[in-house]
């Protein structure tokens, strides 16, 4: 057996229907058109603020993590799991996974943008918190794609380190770039 495979059979043999109903709203709020959602609203937060280039930023961060995402679908045509193991109907390729991938990338990116606006602090209780809610949404969206066998967990595991990556340098680029132009 291989940890994919295994990751799938013990997810399967710990469903409920709770349980699976909880996930179904968790992956149904984690898709892209939710995290596009949230990107453009603390997007216009941060214009609204002053912070014109890095709302900018946020947005195209995300959308080159999402942009990187298709491409590797494409380039690597991976199936996803198998019926009846696989509860959601998606004619897509698996991998990476574009839950995981996107909500990594804006995660990690929310959480870079906090550190370049010097928001990260013993004294920014609320800031802190809303970086661990990013992080543990991000961690159940890619939870949720594997318990309802959309997705291998090697498919979840990589869409995160590739968000991640991307939403980090894609702020720090933003970030450098912007403090370039005096802005």
């Amino acid at each position: 057996m291989s940890p994919d495979r295994d990751a799938l059979d013990w997810m399967v043999d710990h469903r409920s229907a709770a349980g699976t109903d909880v996930m179904t709203v968790v992956t149904t709020v984690g898709n892209t058109a939710g995290v596009a959602l949230v990107t453009v609203v603390v997007a216009l937060v941060l214009v609204r603020r002053g912070h014109r280039h890095l709302g900018l930023g946020l947005v195209a961060t995300v959308f080159t993590g999402w942009l990187l995402m298709n491409a590797l679908k494409y380039a690597i045509r991976r199936t996803r799991p198998p019926v009846p193991e696989r509860l959601v109907d998606i004619s897509t390729y698996s991998f990476p996974s574009g839950h995981a991938m996107v909500s990594a990338t804006f995660a990690s990116a929310f959480i870079t943008l906090l550190v370049v606006l010097g928001a990260v602090d013993s004294a920014r209780k609320r800031t802190r918190a809303a970086a661990a809610v990013v992080t543990a949404a991000t961690l159940l969206i890619g939870f949720s794609r594997v318990y309802l066998g959309a997705h291998w967990l090697s498919d979840v595991v990589v869409g995160w380190l590739l968000g991640a990556l991307v939403g980090v340098a894609g702020i720090a680029v933003v970030s450098r770039l912007s403090g370039r132009a005096g802005r």
